[in-house]
Formats: structure tokens, sequence, C-alpha cells
């Protein structure tokens, strides 16, 4: 098991790796949503969004898993997500949950930086959610009309 600095840090962990992934689970419910309002609209844009939820879904498993490694209990917290069937409405949100995400992970690389295990974890998620953010960000240039 990972030696912690103090409780405090313990602690401060733990409730970011509940907090990822309870962020993570409501990123892969609403990818789902938007792969099956996107189905028969654009096939490739629904496999994208498939092929991002199941991204989430593995983060999960690294939070959680991490949880319980390091001493703690998952916990679960409502997940609210968009459920549009706008495909530019979706890319919009999707683009935005990319954004709180790459944000959260570089500000918890940076606190957990003495940590090498949850580091790399992080980077390894943060990398993913920057290919999602640029994919998001692509197919919505490539829309017609007026992005959002």
């Amino acid at each position: 098991m990972m030696q912690f600095k103090n409780e405090r840090d313990r602690e401060d962990v733990l409730n970011s790796l509940t907090e990822n992934m309870n962020e993570e689970f409501q990123a892969a419910l609403q990818y789902i949503c938007h792969r099956i309002s996107a189905k028969g609209i654009d096939e490739m844009l629904s496999d994208s969004f498939k092929s991002a939820a199941l991204d989430e879904m593995s983060h999960i498993l690294f939070f959680s898993d991490l949880i319980t490694k390091y001493g703690g209990t998952p916990r679960f917290t409502p997940w609210p997500i968009d459920q549009s069937p706008d495909v530019k409405a979706m890319l919009t949100s999707d683009i935005a949950l990319e954004k709180k995400a790459r944000e959260r992970y570089s500000g918890q690389l940076e606190r957990f930086a003495a940590y090498a295990e949850l580091a790399g974890i992080i980077k390894n998620v943060l990398d993913d959610e920057g290919d999602h953010e640029a994919l998001f960000a692509d197919y919505l240039a490539r829309l017609p009309g007026p992005a959002l």
C-alpha cells in the first residue's frame, strides 16, 4: 500500500479519487446517452461516443480500485447528465465535461506529484480526456452552421 505523508493527505487523496470516480460515471452515462441519440444521425460520431464511454468506464475502475487499495470505501453521488438529442448541444456539453476533467486532473497532478503511482494514473486519464476533448471539438467544428 502507498505510504501517505499524513492522514490529511490520505483523506485528500481519497476525496479526490471519489470525486474523480463520480465525475467519470457522469461522463460515461452522458456519452452512452449521446451514443444512443446520435445513432442513425451520424454513425462515426455515435461510435466515438461509445469509445469515449468505454474509456470513462475504465477510468471509473481505476479510481474505484485505488479508493479500495488506499483504505477507502467508494461512495456514489448523483450524476446529472445532458440528454439533448441535438448533436451540437451534445458536443458542447461533452467538451465542457472534458475541460472540467482536464482542469481537475491537472490540479491533482500538481497536488499529488509525490505519489508516483497515483500521479501516473492521473496522467494517463488526463491524456485520454484531452483526446476526447479534441475529438469532440473536431466534430463540432465540422458541423454545419455556427458552433454553440
